[in-house]
């Protein structure tokens, strides 16, 4: 698989397909595995797809200071550096911050910018949603993580309907010790971010997308954010929560189409 060098870092994306290019980023301590199969729907759809694992969690290389979002941010365009253009950001939660952040970095790198139940917007509530996950991984024992996030990584129209799938997941949810270092230090940089500047300079056409029954970062907080922008779409796609591509058909087919056509 293939990794570029930058600074000093490695960083390690898959990559496969055809077209223009479409890196994925991925939430809060996780990497590629996050979105499963998920890349081969944008190459079937006709993009060249990266998804990238952060600096510190294997098969990147190590980090050497704690995690930043200007050097998430920068790691990203090094990605996005290496696709076809035109290239798109497609950022899930943290990763649409990261986004963000690389968009506002280098506007010219970047051609469409896709946040999924992502808020540029600092609240109370979200600085408690961040002490939350910090607890989690810091105060809970790893291997409960699974079942204690659960019931809000996904709406309650999932839940319902698709159970055994989420047994499935909170089986499968075995962190390393790298990916709760990784979220530690994703957490300590949520709680001073803020991307209200950024969303409001960057004219990059926007495409923000949540989930009506999304628990950790509201509709309300997407739709916020959305009014940044000045070049954004804006949907609250019904019967989804927090995992947007996972519980929503309609959440892909909208963000292809943007990614084909943008709005100006």
């Amino acid at each position: 698989m293939p990794h570029v060098e930058r600074a000093g870092r490695s960083i390690h994306h898959t990559l496969d397909g055809q077209g223009p290019g479409v890196v994925l980023v991925p939430g809060l301590g996780s990497g590629a595995r996050l979105f499963g199969t998920l890349p081969r729907r944008f190459t079937r759809a006709g993009f060249t797809c990266a998804v990238m694992d952060p600096v510190g969690l294997p098969p990147s290389g190590p980090a050497t200071a704690p995690w930043t979002f200007a050097d998430a941010a920068a790691d990203l365009l090094a990605i996005a550096a290496t696709l076809p253009r035109p290239v798109s950001l497609v950022g899930t939660s943290l990763g649409g911050k990261v986004a963000l952040t690389a968009a506002a970095m280098a506007p010219g790198a970047v051609d469409r910018l896709v946040m999924l139940c992502s808020s540029a917007v600092q609240t109370a509530r979200s600085q408690r949603i961040y002490r939350w996950f910090e607890l989690l991984c810091t105060e809970t024992p790893p291997m409960l993580l699974g079942e204690l996030t659960a019931p809000f990584l996904f709406g309650a129209t999932f839940l319902a309907e698709r159970g055994t799938m989420v047994d499935d997941i909170v089986r499968s949810t075995k962190p390393s010790p790298e990916s709760l270092v990784l979220m530690r230090e994703q957490c300590a940089a949520l709680r001073t971010f803020d991307g209200s500047a950024m969303a409001t300079g960057c004219h990059v056409p926007t495409l923000c997308l949540g989930g009506a029954e999304d628990t950790l970062t509201l509709p309300a907080e997407v739709e916020a954010s959305a009014r940044l922008f000045p070049r954004a779409q804006h949907h609250c796609l019904p019967r989804a929560g927090h995992s947007l591509l996972l519980e929503s058909a309609e959440a892909f087919d909208r963000v292809a189409a943007f990614l084909r056509h943008p709005a100006d």
